[in-house]
């Protein structure tokens, strides 16, 4: 009889305790669930900055072959061309230090040209461009056309693939109403 009453015991701590056993499998399963929200979470969060990183260095490579490493050599190459140039032209030099200096300041330009940058001036009459030029000066004209169109270049500018290494030097044209044109003279800028 014994064993008997010990299987009615066993079966009585069962009944008993199959409520604790779902209250504590409800309570494991709401504790796996918070700690798989945080893990997606955290998971997410990881995903966003390995991403982040890649697409940096994306954008480093991409810099990078397109030769942007080299743009701060070439805006100095291209200061030293520009601002240096001149004392070719200004100063009486003997004749062979011309020559050398000429020499020196075309292979600059050839270096320049190599990373597809080039040295250019604006033609007089012709429209400012914004971002490659810097206006120094400005000058009146009572002809509409005109207005906003380089008047004299002082300094050429470089570019590279349509963005400025150094920046011409212009004076612009302004429209003054006040000034009038002569008919002759309006004929001439036509």
């Amino acid at each position: 009889m014994n064993s008997l009453s010990e299987k009615g015991a066993e079966e009585t701590d069962k009944e008993l305790s199959v409520p604790e056993t779902l209250e504590k499998l409800l309570k494991l399963e709401q504790k796996n669930s918070r700690q798989l929200v945080q893990s997606l979470r955290e998971n997410v969060n990881f995903q966003n900055q390995v991403r982040q990183g890649m697409q940096k260095e994306l954008e480093e490579f991409k810099e990078q072959q397109r030769g942007e490493q080299f743009t701060p050599i070439l805006r100095t190459i291209a200061a030293v061309c520009v601002e240096y140039r001149k004392i070719l032209a200004d100063e009486e030099l003997p004749k062979h230090l011309g020559r050398t200096l000429q020499f020196m300041f075309d292979e600059l330009e050839d270096i320049l040209t190599d990373y597809d940058a080039e040295v250019f001036t604006s033609a007089v009459g012709e429209a400012r461009r914004p971002l490659l030029t810097k206006i120094i000066n400005t000058v009146a004209t009572g002809d509409k056309n005109l207005h906003n169109t380089v008047a004299c270049s002082r300094r050429p500018g470089v570019m590279r693939n349509g963005r400025p290494l150094y920046r011409e030097f212009v004076d612009v044209y302004v429209f003054d109403a006040s000034i009038k044109v002569k008919k002759s003279e309006a004929v001439r800028t036509e």
